[in-house]
């Protein structure tokens, strides 16, 4: 999987820690200097294309630096922001500026359309948002046209959103080490990585991820919106399987010898396998995994009908052994979709293991319709 090509990729992170009118979060400046080296260190961006402003002046000096970004930017453009998040009257979001109040707040804060507009007419194949702030999940209510108010809005080709927390949640969550609690689990992720990811951490393993520790330590749970495959876009190196590989360049490469890199690998692995071998070889899930999926009971807290989980999976066994880049019975939405039955008095499996494992299933169908997108079967 390619990384980001640095050369034509932009991030610009924005961060409000100090307010006139709202309590101040200290944490911020933290969280964008510690990003930046994040960034520059695990996905190949050169420091002049990972911009910071801290405690933009005015929503001018934001729209220069956006606006340039998102002209600049013709790989990635990563756009993130820290800081207050409120919710005006009609009901739409605002990020905080040093000078934003309540009162005025469409005139004093940074509206949300604004800065998806630039993002939404960037010409970047991928381009990712990252909100760490209260109500940040308005965003993608706003996205996804969930609430009525909203109504209207389309997102942008190749795009995903990344939120802290959902839109109902008015408090930020602190990691103890000077930096807020989203921002502070996605660097541990980029510098150990995930066991469960492959080589390159995806924005979908950056999600399920985030959406883990959040569950793990009692937080805000983490949103996310993706368009077309934009959660199999491979972000940064995953340092999990780095950290085992005494062979493995501890920073990323630059893009030519990335590319070189891969023109050996894909020549080698050619070599070896069929096209429909190379595909499978990268399933996130397998059939087996499906069939062999065991899940802890519970009783007496919430639980899943274990009938109704079992039902599903063995239609998902079913689907998952057809042929990945043929036509395809099942796709990402029937599992993004599927609910079942709430239990309490009555054994039933473990919530978070059966979404964890759906998640899982969830982005092998994504990927399975990027394959046939691209062949031009359907399903």
């Amino acid at each position: 999987m390619r990384l980001p090509d640095g050369a034509q990729s932009r991030a610009l992170l924005i961060g409000t820690g100090a307010y006139e009118h709202l309590p101040g979060v200290p944490e911020i400046r933290n969280n964008l200097r510690d990003l930046k080296v994040a960034l520059e260190r695990h996905t190949g961006l050169p420091p002049a294309h990972c911009r910071t402003l801290m405690d933009p002046p005015d929503l001018a000096a934001v729209g220069r630096e956006v606006e340039a970004a998102a002209t600049e930017a013709a790989d990635l453009l990563l756009i993130y922001y820290s800081g207050h998040g409120l919710v005006a009257s009609d009901g739409l979001l605002h990020l905080a500026l040093p000078q934003t109040s309540q009162r005025l707040l469409p005139w004093s804060g940074i509206p949300f359309r604004l800065l998806h507009h630039a993002i939404q007419v960037s010409r970047a194949k991928a381009k990712v948002l990252l909100l760490d702030c209260c109500f940040s999940g308005k965003a993608t209510q706003l996205l996804s046209g969930e609430e009525s108010t909203l109504l209207g809005q389309i997102t942008a080709n190749g795009a995903f959103t990344l939120t802290s927390s959902p839109a109902n949640e008015p408090s930020f969550a602190f990691d103890g080490s000077g930096r807020t609690a989203f921002t502070g689990a996605f660097l541990t992720l980029l510098e150990n990585g995930s066991p469960r990811a492959g080589a390159a951490l995806t924005l979908g393993d950056v999600y399920l991820e985030l959406l883990h520790d959040a569950r793990a330590r009692h937080l805000p749970e983490p949103q996310k919106l993706g368009t077309d495959t934009a959660e199999l876009l491979p972000l940064a190196r995953n340092r999990h399987v780095a950290l085992g590989d005494p062979d493995f360049d501890q920073d990323v490469s630059p893009p030519e010898e990335v590319g070189e890199r891969l023109e050996r690998l894909v020549a080698g692995v050619s070599t070896l396998l069929s096209h429909r071998e190379a595909i499978a070889a990268d399933a996130l899930v397998t059939a087996a995994d499906v069939v062999n999926a065991q899940f802890k009971t519970v009783r007496l807290t919430p639980g899943y009908d274990e009938d109704e989980v079992d039902d599903l999976l063995d239609t998902v066994a079913i689907a998952l052994a057809d042929p990945p880049d043929g036509p395809q019975r099942m796709r990402a939405e029937d599992i993004r979709n599927s609910h079942f039955t709430t239990t309490r008095m009555r054994e039933g499996y473990d919530v978070e293991e059966v979404d964890s494992f759906l998640d899982r299933v969830e982005l092998e169908f994504v990927r399975r319709q990027a394959f046939t997108s691209e062949s031009g079967t359907g399903g």
